[in-house]
């Protein structure tokens, strides 16, 4: 039973240890998290609001290809893919240029709040993010 007791006891002390002066505190340890993923050069958040723009790029691009094996060439409109969108919440699209051998569609937004906006171009091979508003 002694044993047991001096086991217990360390086991306590230890703990204590730890916790005050091993550990980092929590708060100040949740503080240094936040600044660094919600309000340093790279967010997450506004990582997350980019897959709208992904999405919205991935579904144009499958929908101009729809149109053009019907039509024989791309939509030079977004109204004629006969989609709209769901999300919508931060990007807006367009179409730049569409003639019979391609497209150029460009989705932009302003995720941040900042005078950058995030624009994306899309055409026949893919898409890219040609000014990433989370990096300026």
């Amino acid at each position: 039973m002694k044993k047991i007791l001096i086991a217990l006891f360390i086991i306590v002390a230890a703990y204590f240890v730890y916790v005050n002066f091993i550990a980092p505190p929590t708060k100040e340890a949740a503080k240094k998290v936040e600044e660094k993923v919600f309000t340093g050069p790279y967010s997450q958040t506004k990582a997350a609001k980019q897959v709208e723009a992904k999405q919205y790029a991935s579904v144009l691009m499958n929908k101009q290809h729809e149109y053009f094996v019907v039509h024989g060439k791309y939509a030079s409109d977004i109204s004629e893919l006969g989609f709209t969108p769901r999300f919508g919440q931060y990007y807006e699209a367009k179409v730049i240029k569409a003639d019979d051998n391609n497209f150029k569609i460009e989705i932009s937004g302003n995720i941040d709040s900042d005078s950058v906006e995030d624009l994306w171009e899309v055409d026949r091979d893919g898409f890219t993010n040609t000014v990433n508003d989370i990096t300026r």
